[in-house]
């Protein structure tokens, strides 16, 4: 008798293989990870390896049931896009005879339009029984929500201006050499605190940077670099962004993300960005609007950082 299955879905490629490495960070690797050929796999090194045969390509899917039964190797947890989990291909190989689509579990569900589910529900209308969604809208609730304390600080969030600093294409992502050198002086201070810190940026191109820089640097670098979907349910007591775009507003345009990426911390948050540039094409964003509520008092300069002024 076949095991009733779980599939684990989200809205994009980099939010499942988010819940893949949170799985495998607890010893949990009885899953098979299914995602598109074209996704660019920017995984944490040691996690990577842990998880590389847990795996399944979308251009690699098995040809046949009896394949697709080897490939599972027993494994009753699926993860995979909303997207995905309804493609004719899953079912021709016969992933949903083996693993029935009985419990559907949605992480980060508001990121999703309700007519996305609409192809779910009609091709497991037999199958599905349970729908579990899971997600936040907004972390700022309209202003409702209010601090414990009524510590109301300008450093609990610096901006640094990296005035010079321009964003190059790389691939389809974006990188920021000089905000990420400046990042990694933040990080070397809070190490030599023993202030508990992570970077985050919106772009992958920059996680990879950033995560070099520490390497090289001499800087603990595992599960320290992350882009916002992938340290998305996560926190620490200091968070250090790198905001990369200097010319075009970019990621801040997006209010769900950039709420994201700034809830995070839990003590400090140090946001590497240019002044003009906050100050300018991006002075409507919400970053852009916390810039003008913290005023000048709020910035630091390079050569406060370089005397470990944070």
């Amino acid at each position: 008798m076949l095991l009733l299955g779980i599939w684990l879905v989200a809205h994009s490629n980099v939010a499942v293989k988010n819940i893949a490495e949170k799985l495998a960070g607890c010893d949990f690797l009885d899953f098979r990870l299914i995602v598109s050929h074209e996704f660019h796999f920017d995984w944490h090194e040691h996690l990577y390896h842990k998880i590389s045969s847990n795996i399944i390509p979308s251009d690699q899917l098995p040809k046949d049931i009896v394949d697709t039964e080897r490939r599972l190797g027993g494994a009753r947890v699926i993860l995979c896009t909303l997207s995905m989990l309804s493609n004719e291909s899953l079912q021709k190989a016969g992933f949903n005879r083996l693993v029935p689509v009985h419990t559907v579990i949605v992480d980060e569900a508001s990121q999703i339009e309700v007519g996305d589910y609409l192809p779910l529900l009609h091709n497991h209308d037999k199958s599905l029984k349970k729908l579990v969604f899971i997600g936040d809208d907004k972390q700022l609730y309209q202003g409702r929500l209010r601090s414990e304390h009524s510590d109301r600080a300008l450093s609990s969030c610096r901006f640094v201006d990296v005035s010079e600093g321009r964003e190059t294409k790389t691939g389809n992502s974006w990188q920021n050499v000089s905000e990420a050198r400046e990042a990694i002086r933040i990080a070397a201070i809070c190490q030599a605190r023993g202030q508990a810190f992570r970077l985050i940026t919106p772009y992958d191109a920059q996680r990879g940077l950033l995560e070099k820089l520490l390497k090289a640097s001499g800087l603990p670098w595992q599960d320290k670099c992350f882009n916002v979907d992938s340290f998305q349910g996560n926190e620490e007591d200091n968070v250090i962004i790198s905001c990369v775009r200097s010319q075009k507003i970019g990621f801040l345009s997006n209010l769900r993300r950039t709420n994201v990426m700034l809830s995070r911390c839990k003590r400090g948050m140090f946001v590497i960005t240019s002044k003009q540039f906050l100050h300018g094409i991006a002075s409507s964003s919400l970053m852009g609007k916390m810039a003008a509520e913290w005023g000048d008092e709020g910035w630091l300069s390079r050569r406060q950082i370089l005397q470990g002024v944070l």
